[in-house]
């Protein structure tokens, strides 16, 4: 169940990488051609705060450890989100990377760090589908997983609010966390 699942977002990241790259495609012919040996890309950074929370359902292996940490199914998550953005002038989609560090289990009177680096492709209209590692700590257990995340981004002038879903997966079972924040736009230096 777990392994069909992954490859259906495997599959699914492929194909929306193979649209854009499509439509940037379509743009290209259609339009000037640019310099192949100066490309010309825009470097920003959106970090921002994230607030959220993760759930670890059932009764796998994940879920009965937090209960033996003194922690529920549901755990607050708070943070911060660092991204880095690479945007093509010529336009298709944003290359994005991101690390997310996290502290979660609060309102338990815990702190569960946690962080997660992924790798990701944000459309022009602001979807986004990205999968890496993750790393959450608790008192004498790590757990290692692989994340795929896909949110949206709503823009207000410089001002961006993501939403996001991920879904972290290794054998001790399956973490869910939903976020959101707000990141300000800087340029790269």
């Amino acid at each position: 169940m777990k392994t069909s699942w992954m490859w259906r977002a495997i599959l699914g990241t492929a194909l929306l990488v193979a649209a854009e790259w499509a439509c940037v495609s379509a743009r290209a012919v259609a339009g000037p051609a640019l310099e192949p040996e100066s490309p010309q890309v825009l470097e920003s950074d959106w970090s921002g705060p994230r607030v959220g929370f993760m759930v670890a359902p059932g009764d796998a292996a994940i879920s009965r450890r937090l209960k033996d940490h003194g922690l529920g199914n549901i755990v607050s998550e708070f943070g911060w989100h660092f991204e880095h953005r690479v945007t093509p002038v010529a336009g298709g989609p944003q290359l994005v990377t991101e690390a997310t560090p996290l502290i979660g289990g609060v309102e338990y009177g815990k702190l569960v760090p946690s962080v997660t680096l992924s790798v990701g492709v944000r459309s022009r209209g602001g979807y986004e589908i990205g999968m890496g590692p993750s790393l959450t700590l608790t008192d004498d257990d790590a757990n290692v997983g692989l994340v795929i995340a896909c949110g949206r981004s709503i823009d207000y002038g410089a001002v961006r609010i993501p939403l996001n879903l991920a879904v972290s997966t290794n054998p001790k079972g399956t973490m869910v966390s939903v976020l959101a924040g707000y990141a300000i736009h800087r340029p790269a230096r």
